[in-house]
């Protein structure tokens, strides 16, 4: 495989109300278009999760938003058509289309409105990847096997009633799971899962395991939170090339200015 593969973690599109805990898991607007426009700089183009990894060259990033938030669809997906993106979303199927959810499991209580299978149905004729998340938002590595065969087999019909398509990508709830929870996947014939991990350079060009595939995780709507994902990104593909990437689209010069005038 010749291909580089930079896998991006997202949830949240918006600004984080006051009483949210965990106010990273909201990115701007202003910051999903910063990056996405980042990447298209560095010449990369915009694949699912599932395409991506048959992919044989080229530099790809894929977009990924766990839980399956509404504002996915009503934020997220305008952004990503103004660069002719597509993305993967995992959902919690037996919360599909609620409303003010909130997880026992969570260290956020924010209530939030999740996307309904009508809002699923249109991303997938849009070219997203319809993934799951699990049936229910609960760390699975303190689940027995029989749960977590049914949470899982639970997603993966639900996804397949609904969609007619049976889903192969997997994100697991909190980053947490074991070697049970990756057999349980293969059983249903999941192949590629992600996590919360950080990549390393090498990941990137070598995905290793791919049912631990790691990610750049994105959030945030200040200054230093652009600084950040740009950080987090250019680590994640090599400075050297990143550089030389810039150097030849002149991003260099240009990303102090475009940063100060069109995004702030």
């Amino acid at each position: 495989m010749d291909s580089k593969i930079l896998i991006l973690g997202l949830h949240r599109v918006g600004y984080p109300p006051p009483t949210a805990r965990i106010r990273g898991l909201f990115t701007s607007p202003r910051l999903l278009t910063f990056e996405l426009w980042l990447l298209s700089k560095l010449g990369y183009q915009f694949l699912t999760l599932k395409d991506a990894m048959t992919a044989t060259s080229g530099r790809i990033a894929v977009l990924t938003f766990d839980d399956g938030y509404e504002d996915n669809y009503t934020a997220a997906l305008p952004i990503l058509e103004r660069f002719n993106a597509v993305a993967t979303i995992f959902v919690i199927t037996g919360d599909v289309g609620k409303k003010a959810v909130i997880w026992d499991e969570a260290d956020e209580k924010l209530p939030a409105d999740m996307v309904n299978w009508q809002m699923l149905e249109t991303l997938e004729k849009k070219g997203w990847e319809i993934g799951s998340h699990g049936h229910s938002h609960v760390h699975f590595d303190s689940k027995s096997p029989t749960d977590q065969q049914s949470l899982i087999c639970h997603s993966v019909v639900q996804i397949e009633d609904n969609l007619g398509s049976i889903p192969i990508s997997f994100a697991y709830p909190y980053g947490h799971f074991n070697e049970r929870t990756k057999a349980m996947l293969r059983r249903f014939g999941i192949r590629f899962a992600v996590t919360t991990d950080e990549p390393l350079r090498w990941d990137v060009d070598s995905p290793g395991d791919l049912l631990e595939l790691k990610r750049v995780s994105i959030g945030g709507r200040k200054f230093h939170h652009f600084v950040k994902a740009a950080v987090r990104t250019i680590k994640a593909i090599g400075i050297a090339d990143a550089v030389l990437s810039m150097a030849s689209a002149n991003l260099i010069r240009i990303v102090p200015q475009r940063v100060a005038e069109r995004w702030f």
